[in-house]
């Protein structure tokens, strides 16, 4: 009595450690969730898992950012500052929607009514975070494998497996009556181990699917019986509707055989009468068949916990450091207003203000001053305002307009394309945009910098004033002065400029009006220490081809 008494005492204390060693656990995870909230996440971002719904989801109405304007504006470095999602689905869902900017201004409302939520409800959004965090395992990103059009392809030869399994059933029952049949079952089940362990290769591509979808389903059902404003309803009907998947998918064993030695004889055992009657492979085949016609009941539980980590990602963001605003969509065409908007990754970005009126704007200034990072700026918050309703600014007030930049380009060595010939096609992709039926906004830096100075001059501003028609607002950035000129009566002027300060280049990065009138690129030569007869010739050859130039004012 005395043994079973110690016994049941060290199974208790044994199960009480566990229990203690989860809440501690739980409540780590909680504690490092609070002291997170407002903070940029600092973690490695592995981007081939993170676009895998991307890829997936060719759903959008409006339109998708182009791969030139995601590279222009440096997306991944914008998504690792904006994301601050508590799971992996959350995390896959919001780069999803960064990248399709919508005209929808309920959408955009509705997801603004969520953070709000979220923002005010602390308790709510922790309880709700202590479920999400539940997928926050890399595992997760794997789900969205299981929305393929060919997740997996039967074999012909698999519809023989069922007699298969009947023969083996057979041989069995008839065993004790004719016991020499015993030895014609080792013909299947030589046969079946062999098929047992081919399945074991499918299987494992699943191995990470499977388990984080039955958590999907159960995070969904938690989530559904919470009180927070997302529509639930097909949520909780695509919910039951996997259910049969979670009865089933536990028979599959993707574990290693693993423990003391009594465990793994058991283990090996259990393999043997799986693979007898190959009970894994009629489930997976089975599981296979029955999730292909679920995708998109995979997919309504998928968006559904994404968008909820997505509402708490956004009020985490507007609830940080960095100053943010919601937007304001009018109907005015070619009308934008930006007060101090600003680069969200720069530290201690400056701010700029600017209001079009019915015309595109043309900014000049030297390198370094400031004009390449504003057009980023305007590129940021204007698909922010269209995917997450926030803004980094004081206001912001535009149409809902298609976003299309050419900012960065480079030599294509692979394909033997010249810088020149690249920017060309990208320039060419802008024009045929801006011949459609939709509001466009055009960010472009340095027109055909590629290429000689009378040809690029006379090439830009064919351009730039083709792009600007209808009611397509460009915004664009030059060297040229030459363009202001010919540019007048279209665009509205302004530019960034640098002073000189006990001969040190000062920058102060403010947007201005009107063009640029001073030239230092001769001067900053003079104080990096060039020889003094380099400096003179240029300025020699500087006033005389002022004076040729017929563009240049006097």
């Amino acid at each position: 009595m005395e043994y079973a008494f110690f016994a049941l005492t060290i199974i208790a204390l044994f199960i009480g450690g566990i229990l203690y060693n989860s809440r501690k656990s739980k409540k780590k995870k909680l504690e490092k969730l609070k002291n997170s909230w407002g903070q940029v996440k600092m973690e490695d971002r592995r981007f081939e898992f993170i676009e895998l719904y991307n890829k997936l989801n060719k759903d959008y109405d409006f339109y998708q950012l182009s791969e030139q304007t995601i590279g222009d504006i440096d997306f991944y470095e914008l998504f690792s500052f904006v994301d601050r999602t508590t799971s992996k689905i959350g995390q896959q869902f919001l780069f999803d929607m960064l990248t399709k900017p919508t005209k929808n201004i309920q959408i955009l409302e509705e997801i603004d009514k969520q953070a709000d939520f979220f923002l005010k409800n602390k308790d709510v959004r922790e309880d709700v975070q202590k479920s999400l965090i539940e997928l926050n395992d890399v595992d997760s990103y794997y789900i969205t494998t299981l929305l393929q059009e060919n997740v997996f392809v039967n074999p012909q030869w698999t519809k023989w497996l069922y007699l298969d399994s009947l023969i083996v059933v057979i041989l069995l029952l008839l065993s004790p009556v004719y016991p020499f049949l015993l030895l014609w079952l080792l013909v299947p089940f030589t046969i079946n181990l062999m098929i047992h362990f081919w399945n074991k290769n499918n299987t494992f591509s699943f191995f990470k699917s499977f388990p984080q979808l039955n958590l999907l389903i159960d995070t969904t059902d938690i989530l559904t019986s919470r009180p927070i404003p997302f529509v639930k309803e097909n949520a909780e009907k695509s919910s039951r509707a996997l259910k049969k998947f979670q009865n089933n998918y536990k028979v599959l064993n993707f574990g290693q055989v693993s423990g003391d030695e009594i465990t793994q004889v058991l283990l090996l055992l259990t393999e043997l009468i799986k693979a007898l009657f190959l009970l894994e492979v009629h489930t997976f085949f089975k599981l296979i068949r029955f999730l292909k016609t679920k995708q998109n009941d995979i997919k309504q539980v998928f968006e559904y916990v994404g968008s909820i980590d997505m509402a708490i990602s956004i009020a985490s963001l507007r609830d940080g450091a960095v100053k943010t605003c919601t937007p304001e969509f009018i109907c005015s065409p070619k009308n934008i207003l930006f007060s101090e908007a600003f680069h969200p990754l720069i530290e201690k970005s400056v701010g700029n203000s600017i209001a079009t009126n019915s015309k595109s704007i043309l900014i000049t200034g030297s390198n370094m001053s400031g004009k390449t990072t504003f057009l980023r700026t305007i590129a940021i918050n204007a698909i922010l305002a269209q995917s997450i309703y926030t803004c980094f600014a004081e206001k912001y007030v535009a149409p809902f307009v298609r976003v299309y930049s050419s900012i960065r380009a480079d030599d294509n060595l692979i394909n033997g394309e010249s810088y020149y010939l690249n920017e060309v096609q990208t320039v060419k992709s802008i024009i045929v945009e801006s011949n459609l039926n939709h509001q466009n906004l055009f960010l472009l830096d340095e027109v055909f910098k590629g290429t000689n100075t009378i040809e690029r001059i006379s090439s830009a501003k064919a351009i730039l004033s083709y792009l600007n028609r209808n009611e397509n607002l460009v915004f664009v950035s030059t060297h040229d002065i030459e363009l202001a000129t010919l540019l007048e009566k279209e665009y509205d002027m302004y530019h960034f400029s640098e002073t000189f300060i006990e001969n040190q280049l000062v920058f102060d990065y403010i947007l201005k009006p009107g063009v640029l009138k001073n030239r230092n690129a001769i001067r900053i030569l003079e104080l990096s220490g060039y020889p003094k007869e380099i400096i003179e010739e240029a300025n020699n050859l500087s006033r005389q081809m002022t004076f040729l130039n017929p563009f240049t004012e006097q």
